[in-house]
Order: structure tokens, then sequence, then C-alpha cells
């Protein structure tokens, strides 16, 4: 059991092992400070990848038909990427969402946080929209198309 404002449970590595249920519970009792600190690093590189891991899985297929989109998920923060942002790519077509390897295809929708607001949200501890208007996630691109991705994608182990 963790305290309040503990994040000791990110170091632990098994990240790939908690159920979404039990990830928001934890996410929900750290502190905002101690996962921004925590999610440096190592532990922002295993939390990352676990998140893009299970995206596909949290696609809504039935409210995903018609959408047809690349959306850059760029993630600030001191990342390894070109000026400390990682860029992970995922495709959602014909109601399926994929994980891309490569950059080659042209997002048409642009999404720009930091690793601890993107983990809130994910597991269901923070709205995107508050998220948006605490100037913590950012949206660029088709805007019709961004606004979907929260109706397509379920969020928080409900």
């Amino acid at each position: 059991m963790t305290e309040r404002g503990s994040a000791a449970w990110l170091e632990s590595g098994d990240l790939a092992a908690l159920d979404l249920a039990e990830l928001a519970r934890l996410v929900d009792h750290t502190s905002e400070r101690e996962l921004r600190h925590r999610l440096i690093g190592g532990v922002r590189e295993v939390a990352l990848r676990e998140i893009f891991r299970r995206m596909p899985d949290y696609l809504r297929p039935a409210r995903a038909a018609g959408f047809d989109a690349v959306v850059a998920w760029l993630i600030t923060g001191a990342g390894g990427g070109e000026n400390g942002v990682d860029e992970y790519r995922i495709r959602v077509r014909d109601g399926r969402c994929s994980v891309l390897a490569d950059r080659t295809e042209p997002a048409q929708i642009s999404v720009r946080t930091d690793p601890a607001t993107l983990l809130k949200i994910v597991t269901g501890n923070e709205d995107p929209v508050t998220a948006v208007l605490k100037q913590r996630l950012s949206v660029r691109g088709d805007l019709a198309l961004a606004a979907r991705l929260t109706k397509i994608f379920a969020v928080g182990p409900g």
C-alpha cells in the first residue's frame, strides 16, 4: 500500500503488471509534485512506453468509426528526443489503433503535454479539457478530429 504523496510504485519497474484500476488509484494517491519528480530518466521511459503500449486497448471501436488520423504525441520535460521532447505516434483507422514505429506519415493532430499530465489523463485523474485550460496540454492540427479523441478512447478504469 502506497502512502499519500509517495510515488515509490513508479520505481518498482512493474508498471506493466498493474491493471488500469490500480494504476488510476496509485496516480490519484500520488502528489503532483512527486509524480513530476519521479517521471524523469528511466522511469519516464518505462511509463511512456507502457502508456502507448496500452493505447490500442483503450480504443472504443464503435465510437472510432469514420475516424482516420495519425496523432503525434509530443511529451515534454527533458526526454531523450529532439529538444528534450519524446514523440510517439498512433494511427486510428477503421476502428483500430496502432502505435507507429516511425514518423513517415504526417500527423493530422499534434498533442503536446508533460508525462505527469498524460499519466493523469489516461488514468482518468485529470480531464483533458481542464488540462488544456490550465495550459498543461495543447492541441494543434485538425481540431475537429482532435475533439473526438476523448470520445473514442476510454479514459480511466471505468
